[in-house]
């Protein structure tokens, strides 16, 4: 099979993907819980925490009301791994029920109970004269921050850890939103004042139901298998930070039995589980087409291979890029998938998170598929967000604030 029939093979693949995940936007409007409240111009100090997959970040962010960038004070500490072993339900903005954990999460007695009770518990304990609003996710709260600064930001998008979108959507097209109205719990003048809310995707979960199964490779299924929750998650298992770097591994050990790589020997590291680490993906695209310097140092001094030569820092540099690239187009499916829903003329899209922000190629990848599979008439623009989720929570919050004052 020639190049360009390989590049058609692959754009095909990502068309279908994008054509799944038009469908199942669909099936979430019946389904999916809304966020209802209207982001202004709020000012003040307001308190965000931010749990995410590998860090829990503080920060003290500032609004001043004019539409003008927050300011963010924070602090930045790795979860232990034994404070790990969700979903959440959205009751309401400061009832957030957990239906199931994921990543690298397991903890117990979280699961079914009403988080925000538990922060607000927690806080207590501790005498600070702090209390909990509004629980958020990411994907919103990076939406809500994009949407301080640039008034075209419908949709936000964490490419890190894990992967999920969030985007406005039409009032009317909510079946949930509808029922209330119906039924009382919405009244005319509530529903008449606002003609967008926020669907949280969590598309992470996309393929549980077997959407991706003819797209999936064998190594996608070994790391599935050996994740703490096999079967799930099985989107984010193929395009996010927390299982790239594992995908690298397993295709490296079978290049290397095959007698590819290494001279045939598998080296002791990379028999561990998770000893490539998504940052080496980045590492190696560093380099410019002819050199292989981050690549050599990678595997000599990080992995401690004591032997590599050109051909296989030029082979492990080529697996790195194939499994990015495919994460920057799956990542762009969705969001395309996304736009054709919304039709918005212009649209901004809020994204936050490690991988897109540390991979020197992701943004450009996303780019260029976004470009083939979008019509001219849809003109986008992605825009990096910088503590999105921790500025959005705040903003969020200080509109719940406002609103509850007397």
């Amino acid at each position: 099979m020639h190049a360009p029939e390989v590049d058609f093979a692959v754009f095909k693949g990502v068309q279908d993907v994008m054509k799944d995940f038009e469908l199942s936007i669909e099936d979430y409007l019946d389904i999916k819980n809304a966020l209802l409240a209207a982001l202004r111009s709020e000012t003040g100090q307001y308190l965000a925490l931010d749990l995410g997959g590998t860090n829990f970040r503080v920060c003290l962010v500032t609004l001043s009301g004019k539409r003008e960038p927050p300011i963010v004070e924070q602090r930045t500490h790795s979860i232990p791994v034994e404070k790990m072993c969700g979903t959440g339900s959205e009751a309401g903005l400061n009832a957030s029920y957990l239906v199931k954990w994921t990543k690298g999460f397991s903890a117990s007695g979280v699961v079914g109970r009403n988080v925000s009770d538990l922060l607000q518990t927690s806080i207590d304990k501790t005498g600070a004269h702090v209390k909990c609003v509004a629980v958020v996710n990411d994907t919103v709260g990076t939406l809500a921050a994009c949407s301080l600064e640039d008034r075209r930001c419908a949709v936000g998008l964490i490419v890190g850890t894990g992967s999920n979108a969030a985007y406005l959507e039409d009032i009317d097209k909510v079946e949930l939103i509808t029922a209330r109205r119906m039924s009382g719990e919405l009244n005319d003048e509530e529903y008449k004042s606002v003609k967008s809310v926020v669907i949280n995707m969590e598309w992470g979960a996309f393929g549980e139901s077997g959407e991706l199964d003819y797209y999936r490779t064998a190594f996608d299924e070994v790391v599935d298998k050996e994740s703490i929750f096999p079967g799930k998650q099985i989107f984010e298992k193929m395009c996010s930070g927390m299982y790239l770097g594992e995908l690298v591994r397993h295709v490296l050990l079978l290049l290397t039995e095959k007698g590819y790589l290494f001279d045939g020997v598998i080296p002791d590291r990379l028999r561990k589980t998770e000893s490539f680490h998504t940052k080496y993906i980045s590492e190696t695209e560093r380099d410019p087409p002819h050199l292989v310097c981050s690549t050599l140092y990678m595997l000599t001094e990080d992995l401690l291979i004591p032997s590599v030569s050109l051909q296989d820092c030029r082979i492990v540099r080529y697996v790195c890029e194939v499994i990015g690239r495919r994460a920057a187009h799956l990542t762009g499916a969705g969001i395309a998938a996304v736009l054709e829903h919304i039709k918005r003329p212009e649209v901004s899209i809020g994204i936050d998170g490690s991988l897109y922000k540390l991979h020197p190629r992701f943004r450009e990848r996303m780019t260029d598929i976004l470009d083939k599979l979008l019509p001219p008439s849809i003109r986008f623009r992605l825009r990096l967000s910088e503590d999105g989720s921790g500025k959005g929570a705040a903003a969020i919050a200080a509109v719940v604030s406002n609103d509850n004052l007397p």
